[in-house]
This record gives C-alpha cells, structure tokens and sequence, in this order.
C-alpha cells in the first residue's frame, strides 16, 4: 500500500522530520495541537487551543481533497480535567453533525507545558 505526505501551508511546518499528516489506503491520518502558522499557541484558554488543533487538522484533511465530515475516529488529549468541558464546547461545535467516533485522555503532559490539548484525527477519503 502506497502513502503519501501530506503538507499544508497554513499549517505550521514540522521541527522534526516528520510528515504533517500521512494519506494511505484511502485513510489521513493527522494529528495538531493548538500552535498557529506562526509556531506559538493560540493565546486564551483550552477553547482557542481546540479550535487552533481542529483548523491545523481541517487545513490537512482539505489539502487531501477531503473535509470535516470525512473525519471517522479522534483521539483527545487533554492536560487538566477542568479543561474538559471547554474543549468539549469547542470540539462538538466544529462537529455538530454525525460526529466522528472519539477516544478521550487526560494527559499529564503534551511536550510543552504551554500545551493544553491535542489532537489525533483519522479520515477515510475513499482514494490514493
């Protein structure tokens, strides 16, 4: 099974050399936290964050040929457990229809202590 690559630019680029998301046998597999193009955390609470993680993934599964609705499985990360129903307001706003399948964890950390959410989405794009 061929995969491919994929990179946006409205995504910020990779540090590491690693692939922002990776299409493979019809599936994007993606995965944000809440940092903007220009590398920092979006500035507020979890809510922004959420928001900023689930733009990065959109901007992804579109360069992909895909959309929002194509997302069939997400894995939450969250680093304090009073940020739970703030990222839940956010995260069912961007899917408020048919929601994709979801696996939620509370996390002692992400990388950075600034880090407050991420997250892990599947798409099935049908295609190569």
């Amino acid at each position: 099974m061929p995969k491919r690559a994929i990179y946006s630019d409205k995504v910020q680029k990779p540090s590491l050399p690693f692939a922002q998301a990776t299409l493979a046998g019809g599936f994007l597999f993606a995965c944000s936290t809440g940092r903007n193009l220009q590398g920092q955390f979006a500035i507020g609470d979890v809510r922004a964050q959420t928001q900023q993680a689930l733009d990065n993934i959109r901007a992804l599964v579109e360069e992909a040929g895909g959309t929002m609705r194509d997302i069939v499985k997400c894995t939450v990360y969250v680093t304090d457990r009073t940020n739970w129903a703030p990222m839940n307001e956010v995260y069912f706003a961007n899917f408020a229809e048919d929601p994709p399948h979801r696996v939620s964890c509370i996390v002692t950390g992400l990388g950075s202590p600034d880090c407050l959410v991420e997250i892990d989405a599947t798409a099935y794009l049908g295609k190569d």
